[in-house]
């Protein structure tokens, strides 16, 4: 029985996905996790593996079109039949053959040498090769329309701005663009000759249209991008979604701030990535999820709790095109080092849009980190379907009062969990931050980070 390939969810937010291109054909074989075709979404572009050994049997969606998370886009054929009888061909050629490589394998390095001039051009808002004009447009249509509309609205010289779009979020897609140029190409209506007004009217209701806002002189209007308007529709959603509440501890944070401040640039030197704060929240966020499971579930629609059993934090990294929230899986497996050495190389690939679809799923819970931009307290929107998200603020040196009552300048931090109501009370959500708080308390003046 054929095995579905499915449009995979390229982040939590991501509710639909479109095919950039097929890397391999029809009765090709693949191995596991060889790249079976590109997939673009509103926050990135990846590569989607294919899940199993066998030979691509049919595709079910072509390149351009945009589908829901969850759809099926091709089946593989896994049999033994099918692996033994792709070696076989492949072991034993004729005596006057040459060997020869399917049309995917064929066209891979050049498929391989576009992805690379596309990433390219994606990644520098500098210069268009042949006239110099700089790209930026290109980069906010991408946001707002799938690719073949985007093709198809370029090829008909039409303006973005007079097509409504029906796809999820406003975003255009291909039937919008089709349905646009039959309207325009439609004939005018002949109208009739107009008839005799009569002596006595009745007043006619009219429904009112759409307000449209009218900007003022010393007003402009800027249309979102396609990622700022996934965004706003997540956030309304969560918090449609989960009764939220939240709950803020203080946290002294001198120890750990003394060590950062003696040794963070031998570790950056030796390591040739940085050490920060987030790594150590991150590791005792994985101690209070030990000692409170409840905070890694879910709330499903039939009324259940699914408690995780992997703690994968997702990890939010502002971009130049909005944020999006790649996972580190398995982060209570990892040392102090191993963490920032994780969080370093998945940031370094958000911001060059390398992120993979493995980074950006799988995610049980989220530790954001607005105190690098020096906020205090934040209160921060559940990344759905999670039960808890956590803020951690800027670490700021001030006075505290001391167990034996002494006036102290210690380095405080504030730790604010935003948490679903539904899963938690106060009480486990209380506990939960106090374990956090416990274990960033308990590192002395001299730390172990391996």
């Amino acid at each position: 029985m054929p095995t579905s390939v499915k449009m995979p969810r390229l982040g939590e937010t991501v509710a639909e996905g479109t095919i950039g291109s097929w890397l391999k054909n029809e009765g090709d074989y693949v191995e596991v996790d060889e790249a079976l075709a590109e997939i673009e979404t509103d926050k990135i572009n990846a590569e989607l593996p294919s899940p199993v050994a066998g030979r691509l049997a049919k595709i079910l969606v072509q390149s351009g079109e945009t589908v829901a998370v969850g759809t099926d886009i091709a089946l593989i054929e896994e049999s033994a039949d099918v692996s033994a009888g792709t070696a076989a061909a492949s072991s034993a050629p004729g005596p006057d053959a040459a060997p020869v490589k399917t049309a995917a394998q064929a066209a891979t390095p050049q498929l391989h040498e576009q992805e690379a001039q596309q990433v390219a051009v994606k990644s520098s808002p500098a210069v268009n090769a042949e006239d110099g004009h700089v790209v930026q447009k290109e980069e906010e249509e991408r946001q707002r329309i799938s690719p073949l509309a985007r093709r198809l609205a370029r090829e008909h010289g039409l303006d973005l701005n007079d097509i409504t779009g029906t796809g999820i979020g406003g975003r255009v897609r291909k039937e919008d663009i089709l349905a646009y140029l039959e309207q325009r190409s439609a004939p005018a209506p002949v109208q009739a000759p107009p008839a005799p007004a009569p002596v006595a009217t009745q007043p006619v209701a009219v429904a009112p249209s759409a307000p449209v806002y009218a900007a003022g002189e010393d007003e402009e209007v800027v249309t979102p991008s396609r990622m700022r308007l996934s965004i706003a529709e997540h956030m309304v959603r969560s918090k449609r979604t989960s009764p939220h509440a939240t709950t803020v501890v203080e946290v002294d944070m001198t120890n750990i701030a003394r060590w950062l401040q003696q040794h963070k640039d031998e570790f950056k030197r030796r390591e040739g990535y940085g050490m920060s704060f987030v790594p150590f929240v991150m590791k005792a966020v994985c101690e209070g999820i030990r000692k409170v499971p409840l905070i890694n579930s879910t709330w499903t629609e039939d009324n259940k709790i699914i408690v995780k059993k992997h703690i994968n934090l997702g990890v939010a990294v502002a971009t130049d095109v909005g944020l999006v929230v790649p996972t580190i899986h398995d982060a209570d497996q990892y040392t102090l080092a191993g963490l920032a050495k994780q969080i370093h190389a998945i940031a370094q690939r958000a911001r060059a849009n390398k992120l993979t679809i493995q980074d950006m799923q799988g995610s049980t819970f989220v530790v954001n980190n607005p105190g690098v931009f020096g906020t205090i307290i934040s209160v921060p929107i559940i990344n759905q379907p999670h039960a808890g998200i956590l803020s951690m603020d800027a670490v700021v040196k001030r006075p505290v009062v001391t167990e034996d009552d002494a006036i102290a300048i210690r380095s405080m931090m504030y730790l604010c969990l935003s948490f679903d109501h539904r899963i938690l009370d106060g009480a486990g959500a209380a506990g939960f931050l106090q374990a956090v708080r416990a274990k960033l308390q308990s590192y002395g003046r001299e730390i172990d980070v391996y």
